[in-house]
């Protein structure tokens, strides 16, 4: 398994219509639904980056929950994007989700909806805890993702659940832009390889 993380967004104008322009028809109908530029960018930069992991411009097939997988392929993989970074994560021999999010979204109340009495006390005891409680939801949202599943009613309890069987995790958090991320994968040989080209070295196996 490996995966790329760019937080290179300043992509506009005329730069960000000759990105749209590499995309496959079908892809490029999607990005410009987007009626605003940001948008238009992520969708555009979260499937060139895919690409460019594969080598080549997939096609899409999507399981009955909408989880998009490569038409005619075995490799998983998975995408994920905010304003401040995409990610990708593609995965050769088992199931993969990754989930980036900006920081800043921490609020007691949220907190306190999503998050378990466990999970409660490890944010209220970090020293920074908007970036505990980033981590441990895109780790949350890397496993719903990984299942196929997306958000659901549980998300309390998510990480202390069934589906936690084989799966491994590696976060991390770039503070200086501003997200943090996690992938979540259930490699079925057990042979785990984790790449990231960022410079970044804040990275928690778990």
């Amino acid at each position: 398994m490996n995966y790329k993380i760019i937080d290179d967004m300043e992509i506009s104008g005329e730069a960000l219509t000759a990105l749209i322009d590499r995309l496959p028809a079908w892809r490029r109908a999607e990005a410009l639904k987007f009626k605003f530029e940001s948008g238009r960018r992520e969708c555009a930069m979260a499937y060139l980056l895919l690409a460019d992991m594969l080598g080549f411009q997939p096609e899409f097939q999507r399981s009955e929950h909408g989880k998009p997988s490569v038409a005619g392929s075995s490799v998983a993989f998975n995408i994920s994007h905010c304003k401040r970074a995409i990610a990708c994560a593609v995965c050769e021999n088992g199931d993969v989700g990754i989930d980036v999010e900006c920081l800043g979204r921490y609020k007691p109340q949220l907190a306190e909806y999503c998050m378990s009495d466990e999970e409660l006390r490890q944010i209220g005891e970090a020293e920074d805890s908007d970036e505990a409680f980033t981590l441990l939801w895109t780790k949350k949202e890397a496993l719903l993702k990984l299942t196929g599943e997306g958000i659901t009613d549980d998300m309390k309890y998510v990480l202390e659940s069934d589906r936690m069987n084989g799966v491994k995790f590696v976060c991390g958090c770039n503070r200086e832009r501003g997200y943090a991320w996690s992938v979540a994968v259930r490699d079925e040989n057990e042979t785990l390889r984790y790449e990231n080209e960022n410079d970044n070295e804040d990275e928690n196996y778990k």
